[in-house]
């Protein structure tokens, strides 16, 4: 009976010390999680060792545990293996393709500043203001402008961003939104080496010449068809790939000497009939007008468009051209 009594105490001892275990246990590993106190987030290895100035993976998301256990929010955190910054949310989780809380930089796909794209944000509203303030200046003009002046600035242009030469990359167009046909203000093509903006076309309210812009249909290659008065007509294309206007084709007619209407195209006197089939065959080669949104060219709404949510294409060519 005492070895019974022995061997049923033993195992109620193995039972009480397995018991414990279990319980040391629970409570080491409960410890490893999050504490929120007084407003703010903390992880901790157990209840009085808190991670600190590391990364951590928490439910399929990555944190930044800052001094004391404290997680980050809103910041920008450096990982010490990799020496790159990255981006954590408002709710301490490393962000992608997002905007900070602050707007002011994009996350790229990787958790780092897309900076190619913050660029051309900050060069894009750079130029349109500057084209707000170039059409808002004084002007000297003659009286018979005067009138015309007064009814033209920055009120009536409007800017759309549009990939021109098919790059992949957002222009800037800037058009007199009075005008019938969309007349050209300003074009300024992105350049993805030097990461600026740089003008191809500059005109304004008061020239005597006007632009529109057309798109070949078959090939997209972009015309810039600028007239003076009647009887000047510029043909200008702009090539897929390429990041300047070439001069195409000249089409004007004058008089000599005893009133006789003379044809030409570029330098060289022609016939009034192929003057006139030639141009025609050019106009229908060069296609119809570009379709895109054209939107008033005020502050509020170069910051909505600029800022707009960057199109698929584009992230990955902003992302590949920031690992160049």
């Amino acid at each position: 009976m005492k070895q019974k009594r022995i061997a049923l105490e033993n195992r109620i001892i193995i039972l009480i010390l397995g018991l414990l275990m279990v319980l040391l246990y629970s409570e080491t590993a409960s410890a490893e999680s999050w504490v929120f106190e007084k407003g703010k987030w903390y992880y901790y290895y157990t209840y009085d060792e808190p991670v600190e100035n590391q990364w951590i993976t928490y439910g399929g998301n990555e944190y930044y545990i800052g001094s004391k256990g404290l997680m980050s929010t809103d910041k920008w955190e450096t990982d010490k293996d990799t020496g790159r910054t990255y981006y954590v949310g408002t709710n301490g989780i490393k962000q992608r393709n997002v905007y900070t809380a602050k707007g002011d930089k994009f996350v790229g796909d990787d958790g780092t500043e897309l900076v190619t794209f913050d660029d051309w944000r900050k060069d894009a509203k750079k130029k349109l203001k500057e084209v707000i303030k170039t059409l808002n200046k004084k002007h000297t003009v003659t009286s018979d402008q005067k009138a015309l002046l007064a009814q033209f600035n920055a009120s009536n242009a409007a800017f759309a961003l549009y990939d021109l030469n098919g790059d992949g990359f957002r222009d800037i167009i800037v058009i007199n939104k009075a005008s019938s046909d969309n007349q050209v203000l300003d074009i300024l093509l992105w350049n993805p080496e030097e990461r600026e903006f740089y003008a191809i076309m500059e005109l304004d309210f008061i020239s005597d010449e006007s632009a529109v812009l057309k798109r070949e249909p078959y090939n997209g290659n972009v015309w810039a068809v600028v007239t003076r008065g009647i009887n000047d007509i510029s043909f200008w294309q702009l090539r897929l790939q390429e990041y300047n206007f070439i001069d195409v084709e000249h089409y004007h007619f004058g008089y000599n000497e005893y009133g006789d209407v003379i044809y030409y195209i570029d330098d060289g006197e022609v016939e009034a009939g192929f003057w006139n089939s030639s141009l025609i065959e050019r106009t229908q080669q060069v296609g119809s007008g570009i379709l895109t949104d054209y939107y008033d060219l005020d502050e509020a709404s170069i910051n909505a468009q600029v800022d707009a949510y960057p199109l698929d294409a584009e992230l990955f060519l902003f992302q590949e051209a920031d690992t160049d």
